[in-house]
């Protein structure tokens, strides 16, 4: 593990805090974290946990259905949401490609697979990844203006 990285119990307090411990599958956060971590992928977590929170906005606005909302808003964002949410899946199956089969498999029976519950536990993940976002941005804000905005 890189020395600059917090550790992985202290991004999940973070996260925790962020979401109110509203968190749907904290154990499988962690264990992405931990996996980008001991792979040096932090980035390619931050990639994951930027299209999760836009897929998750996205659906939000979907699910919505405003009658002010135009029908083409609406069936652009119905496509970028499918878009993202495909990153996401391409995102995870390249972060988990190096664990073992044990990993690789749990995920994609819980996440990967193309059937409704799958889905439903995807958009519930993409909403923890969303507070794992908000935690990078934190720590952006805390790198560049040594200031927490968020509390």
């Amino acid at each position: 593990m890189n020395e600059s990285s917090p550790d992985v119990n202290k991004i999940l307090k973070a996260v925790e805090r962020l979401s109110n411990n509203r968190l749907y599958f904290r154990d499988d956060l962690e264990i992405l974290v931990k996996i980008a971590q001991q792979s040096s992928k932090l980035e390619m977590l931050k990639e994951i946990s930027f299209n999760a929170k836009f897929s998750n906005g996205l659906l939000k606005v979907i699910q919505r259905k405003d009658p002010l909302v135009e029908e083409s808003f609406l069936v652009k964002a119905s496509n970028e949401y499918k878009d993202s949410l495909q990153k996401v899946v391409k995102l995870l199956e390249d972060l988990l490609s190096a664990e073992n089969d044990f990993i690789r498999n749990i995920f994609k029976e819980k996440y990967l697979e193309l059937n409704q519950q799958c889905l439903s536990n995807l958009n519930k993940l993409c909403s923890d990844l969303s507070y794992l976002k908000l935690y990078f941005n934190d720590l952006k804000d805390l790198t560049i203006t040594g200031n927490r905005k968020r509390t």
